[in-house]
């Protein structure tokens, strides 16, 4: 849910205070080193524009917990996702995947030729994907962070 609250670090102030004594609050986030990551520093601001997420990651949450001064420890959750048929040309599949990365309805047909071009790249870049056994492999990892109470 913290990809769509308006103010994060008042949401993890809020729930870091309704700890119990040694309680515990878990967030499991996007890893600040996915692919999704890079894709939403360098195309969120033009993905899609009446979006309400917040591309928030994992890397953003510890950063505004340290700031905090709140004790944590984060652990990566290796995920990855085949994204091939993204990058062939009518596939149903490929262009309902492109639309969920994007989070963007009939992202092909209804993006700019620049953006759609940019992503296509980026996605396929070894800052989002790996490519294996001629399969597009992208970096879909987690990080769990737990919170302790103070």
């Amino acid at each position: 849910m913290l990809y769509y609250v308006k103010d994060v670090p008042a949401t993890l102030r809020f729930f870091k205070s309704c700890l119990a004594p040694n309680g515990k609050l878990l967030i499991i986030l996007v890893s600040g080193n996915s692919g999704w990551s890079m894709l939403w520093k360098k195309h969120g601001p033009r993905l899609p524009l009446n979006d309400l997420c917040l591309y928030v990651t994992a890397g953003d949450i510890a950063q505004m917990l340290s700031s905090m001064g709140a004790r944590f420890q984060s652990y990566e959750l290796p995920s990855d996702m085949d994204i091939t048929e993204c990058f062939i040309e009518g596939d149903r599949n490929g262009e309902m995947l492109l639309d969920f990365l994007t989070e963007t309805c009939d992202f092909k047909r209804n993006a700019p030729a620049d953006l759609r071009e940019q992503i296509l790249c980026d996605l396929k870049s070894p800052e989002c994907s790996t490519t294996r056994d001629g399969k597009v492999i992208f970096n879909n990892n987690l990080s769990v962070i737990v919170v302790e109470r103070d």
